[in-house]
């Protein structure tokens, strides 16, 4: 499940998971207590300094959800654990709090970030917060010294200056993404169904992606279509055979790039089956990099019904 769709999962039943099962904190979770609203100066700074900290070490990191409202302590391990509930009063104006200091609590701004009540009684609760990674970190915490901060295991710490430099480097990398669809249905000699699909490559970056190269494996009988992209045997991105651990690869030059927000067609990939017989799903495991970008690894699954709709 991804990040976000587990935040608009959280209700109060996993609130009482968290505590019963002594939920640890860790990459992705953490768990606050506030103040608010009894607040004096030494208060209200504990409160602006906790969310500073942990907007901007989740945005500069991977991205996170904080829960507000619980206490979180040391187990016998030394791993921070959920020990115990602390509703917040006034809940709805910890919210307003919430929704004015994020604009504040961090330079740049985020955007993305969500707030959201889970009230147990009359204005009294939890809040729920989701912290998206940010493509133009790094963020300072304008409330805890102007320092950054990043996500390691169940904790935030400073940033070196290394993290600074690599925060900038990937902000102005390529970021690429593989994606496939369906895109024909063909009868051949009244007997076989060929299945094609495209399998294409997007990069959601800020900067252009020089020498892209893509290497994929499909499910057993797919093969790449003889025709290509055009029916004269052409393909987005040169054929070739230089990564023994994926059925097919290939590669870009300094003519093949792919600009930012735009979509490059790699190639088609084609399946005959008997006719009387419905498509199977597939499953496409891919790696793909350009210049001065990760490595990105992943899996596209299409369901056989995504077939049955062409």
């Amino acid at each position: 499940m991804k990040l976000n769709e587990y935040f608009d999962s959280i209700d109060i039943n996993e609130i009482e998971r968290f505590i019963i099962e002594k939920q640890e904190e860790n990459v992705s979770i953490e768990f606050k207590t506030v103040n608010h609203p009894d607040y004096n100066d030494s208060n209200r700074e504990y409160d602006k300094i906790n969310i500073s900290e942990t907007i901007s070490g989740f945005a500069n990191s991977n991205g996170g959800i904080v829960i507000w409202g619980i206490k979180a302590q040391k187990d016998a391990s030394g791993q921070d654990v959920a020990k115990d509930k602390r509703p917040i009063k006034q809940l709805t104006k910890f919210l307003n709090l919430l929704n004015r200091l994020e604009g504040q609590a961090v330079t740049p701004t985020i955007t993305g970030i969500i707030h959201k009540k889970i009230e147990v009684a009359k204005d009294e609760g939890y809040i729920k917060t989701f912290v998206p990674q940010s493509e133009n970190a790094p963020h300072m915490a304008n409330f805890s010294g102007k320092h950054y901060y990043k996500r390691s295991g169940d904790s935030f710490y400073q940033c070196e200056h290394y993290d600074i430099i690599d925060m900038i480097s990937r902000k102005k990398s390529p970021k690429l993404r593989v994606v496939a669809k369906v895109v024909a249905k063909q009868i051949l000699h009244q007997t076989t169904t060929r299945w094609r699909i495209l399998v294409s490559v997007i990069n959601d970056g800020n900067n252009i992606a020089k020498y892209p190269y893509l290497a994929l494996t499909l499910s057993s009988g797919w093969q790449a279509d003889e025709y290509g992209l055009d029916g004269n045997r052409n393909t987005g991105l040169a054929k070739v055979r230089n990564n023994v651990l994926f059925q097919h690869n290939y590669s870009g030059g300094v003519d093949k790039v792919i600009y930012p927000g735009a979509m490059l067609d790699v190639d088609h990939f084609c399946l005959d089956i008997a006719k009387e017989l419905p498509p199977p799903n597939l499953t496409i495991s891919y790696t793909t990099t350009a210049e001065d970008s990760e490595n990105i690894k992943g899996k596209i699954e299409i369901d056989s019904s995504e077939f049955a709709k062409s």
